[in-house]
């Protein structure tokens, strides 16, 4: 399991790596008047707005290190299962903090799409809806909870030893 999310965690770089140029490339064509070049790259980007590769490469630099952290933090509790103790206090903080990032990467994504719609000149003809993810929520508060129960069952355990 520790295998999977090293390569999760390479997968998203690789994905930032690649990505992010791809978008400002993206991104300078359909602001100067649909083409952009470089040696060796030409980008043309007719009838796609400004708007639509601002929220792409704005979400991609937030995604990609949050999507790193968050399998960061799930390697580091794998790693305590592997040992045979998950109940430690530090798993209980990094599923606290798992479910934060996942808080800010969607708190992120819907300023991303408010500043995109605020500005008509990158929009276009077609603002961006605007939601929110549901699941995301429900899966934030799960992790919170998960996060009280590893605390709890941390305490019960040291409590337990100290039990004759």
């Amino acid at each position: 399991m520790t295998v999977l999310v090293t390569v999760a965690i390479w997968i998203a770089a690789a994905f930032g790596i690649i990505g992010i140029p791809v978008l400002s490339l993206g991104l300078i064509a359909s602001l100067s008047n649909g083409e952009a070049s470089l040696p060796g790259i030409e980008a043309l980007a007719d009838g796609v707005s400004p708007g639509s590769f601002v929220i792409a490469l704005g979400l991609l630099c937030v995604i990609v290190p949050g999507v790193i952290f968050i399998c960061i933090q799930m390697r580091r509790i794998l790693l305590t299962l592997v040992e045979g103790d998950p109940f430690v206090p530090e798993n209980a903080g990094r599923l606290s903090r798992i479910g934060i990032a996942i808080a800010a990467m969607e708190l992120i994504r819907i300023a991303t799409l408010l500043v995109v719609r605020a500005l008509p000149s990158l929009v276009g003809d077609a603002p961006p809806k605007l939601s929110t993810q549901l699941i995301l929520w429900i899966s934030v508060a799960a992790l919170f909870i998960l996060s009280q129960v590893f605390r709890e069952g941390t305490r019960l355990r040291d409590e337990e030893k100290m039990t004759i």
